[in-house]
């Protein structure tokens, strides 16, 4: 996020000395300078295990919020592999709220008119037959985002480099061996790290550690988390190549080719430099005796000449990577100061795109309260929120998942097809029943365009005039009024957000203001305030109050997940007391502060 409207406002419930980083307030493991942890040597907030799009997603959203952190990878780079392709807005607009949603949007540019899907004899051959997919719909309404298509090795770099420039330490080429909890599961870790290059190991102290280290993450694996579900449903291996694919595609862009043919049945993916690089998808069976490395360099090449068409094609086969059409799902995404998120939680086939998507989501869902946690302005039970709200949702997107992979096959009855929810409901309508209203029923899934602010729930796109920066990116341009979303207003400070109407206490300070001052005193906490009338201006039809569930004087509590908390329809007797109380529930603050 850019510049923060000059109406929002923060509500300081407690003393800082001004310091930026979460855990200068909070020295839980004994971190030395606020500089790069890596010069202590020995101790940060959070170490990340994988350095992938969910380990550096996790590490950009920390470090937004202040918090300190060690990402360790054993590779020496990102993938060079696309793995992940599709990108649904709720992705966007978290990337949008850290800075680094412009510069996503512009590496997808070269993927805007790969719209073709297909299944041929081979590129040369005969089109069996095709379709084009219609352009993304204007989303306008529901989100200030949009849905892209980029392969995970270009979506990666991105994030690094904003991880980096906003101050994560990042070790690639590095491997964590052991890590240890010598003062109990929900004690600090103390961990080994060797460089791969050297041989050389540090230990690394750290109060709680992420894994996103994949699908068969030794992370969970030496905690004896166990996964269920259907297990493994197919092996794939994707064979990367580089090739001159000008003559063989004919002007044509694919988002995703079928091969049928004597010698293969697999797929082509397009990249967008597509003319010189491509991927093929194959499956292998094990029951069958067949192994990844069945897939050497001569067989690649053979297998990628007959899907192109061409047996004297020049191939330069880049690399051969296997993987496991799966649905697993963790028993357990918290163990006490250990988190997983991503693969290492779950693993959804790739039907609909959701599995990396779902990674994102999961780190920003915990980098949030982390930070709270860290500031001491949220109870330790916040982070059981994490396991709380992210399992339920990670599981029952992987059985969307596996309802698509049931309709694409043409294996699915009515009762399935019925079940099967829309791709934006799965991504951008998702909900908390477990932060929900007490006696309120939430469907796991709502359409985007029903979302009325109700607690538990996403909480509404509604345009709006913010001054300066409102898209998230640069520095704003100062006084001046830009259009931007409600949306923006939430994720920049791992606070929450009072968004509330007009109405004032009878010396022009709104009374939802006043009320927020005391509530954050009484609570103990930091909240910030945005209000209409009061400096946000609403750019919407309806009105921002009826988007939201309350009348013009009401006010809603989101969290700076975007996620709403509370809502109240209008004043209350006891404004404060009413918040206060919602304060203390969202941040798991029941006690009055000492």
């Amino acid at each position: 996020m850019g510049k923060e409207p000059e109406e929002l406002q923060e509500r300081p419930g407690r003393p800082t000395d001004g310091r930026t980083d979460a855990a200068d307030a909070a020295d839980p493991v004994g971190t030395a300078d606020a500089g790069d942890a890596a010069d202590a040597g020995d101790a940060t907030d959070v170490l990340i295990v994988g350095g992938g799009i969910t380990g550096l997603s996790c590490a950009l959203f920390l470090r937004h919020h202040g918090v300190r952190c060690v990402l360790v990878e054993r590779h020496a780079s990102t993938s060079v592999h696309p793995r992940a392709w599709g990108w649904y807005p709720r992705t966007l607009e978290l990337l949008r709220s850290v800075g680094a949603e412009g510069a996503v949007l512009e590496a997808a540019a070269g993927y805007a008119e790969h719209r073709r899907q297909a299944t041929v004899e081979s590129l040369t051959g005969r089109e069996v037959k095709a379709v084009m997919l219609p352009a993304p719909g204007d989303l306008g309404a529901v989100t200030p985002s949009r849905q892209i298509s980029l392969g995970q090795d270009r979506m990666e770099p991105i994030v690094r480099e904003a991880a980096d420039r906003a101050g994560a330490v990042l070790r690639f080429g590095n491997e964590l061996t052991s890590f240890d909890r010598p003062e109990g599961p929900a004690g600090p870790v103390v961990a080994t790290v060797k460089d791969r290059d050297t041989g050389a190991e540090r230990r690394v102290r750290a109060r709680w550690l992420v894994a996103a280290d994949g699908g068969r993450s030794p992370v969970r694996e030496t905690l004896g988390i166990r996964r269920v579900g259907r297990g493994t449903l197919q092996h794939q291996v994707s064979i990367l190549f580089r090739a001159d694919l000008t003559g063989p595609l004919a002007g044509r862009r694919f988002s995703i080719c079928q091969i049928e043919n004597d010698e293969l049945k697999g797929a082509v993916l397009g990249h967008d430099d597509t003319l010189r690089r491509g991927t093929l998808i194959l499956q292998y069976r094990p029951e069958r005796g067949e192994t990844p490395e069945d897939f050497t360099t001569g067989r690649s090449v053979a297998l990628v000449r007959s899907a192109v068409g061409d047996p004297d094609l020049d191939v330069d086969v880049v690399g051969v990577l296997p993987w496991e059409l799966a649905a697993l799902s963790a028993e357990r995404f918290r163990d006490g100061s250990v988190f997983l998120i991503g693969d290492a939680a779950h693993v959804v086939p790739p039907i609909g795109g959701y599995g990396a998507n779902t990674g994102v989501h999961d780190a920003h869902n915990l980098a949030w309260k982390l930070a709270s946690v860290l500031r001491g302005e949220a109870g330790e039970a916040l982070l059981d929120s994490y396991d709380a709200e992210r399992r339920p949702v990670a599981e029952a997107t992987l059985e969307q998942a596996q309802l698509r992979l049931l309709v694409r096959s043409g294996r699915a009855d009515g009762e399935q097809r019925r079940a099967t929810a829309d791709v934006l409901a799965v991504m951008l309508g998702h909900t908390y029943p477990s932060a929900a209203e007490p006696g309120a029923r939430l469907p796991r899934f709502r359409d985007p365009a029903e979302l009325a602010g109700e607690p538990g729930t996403r909480a509404p796109h509604v345009p709006v005039l913010l001054h300066g920066g409102g898209d998230g990116e640069g520095e704003g341009d100062g006084g001046r009024e830009v259009p931007g979303s409600l949306l923006d207003v939430y994720g920049g400070d791992p606070a929450p957000v009072l968004v509330h109407g007009g109405g004032t206490a009878g010396d022009d300070e709104p009374v939802w203001a006043r009320a927020a001052a005391e509530a954050a005193r009484r609570a103990g906490v930091r909240l910030r305030t945005a209000g209409f009338g009061a400096g946000l201006r609403d750019l919407s039809e309806r009105g921002w109050h009826e988007r939201y569930g309350v009348r013009a004087d009401g006010a809603v509590l989101v969290r700076p997940d975007g996620f709403v908390a509370w809502r109240s329809a209008g004043v209350p007797a006891d404004a404060a007391g009413a918040l206060t109380g919602a304060l203390r529930r969202a941040l798991a603050r029941e006690e009055e502060p000492a």
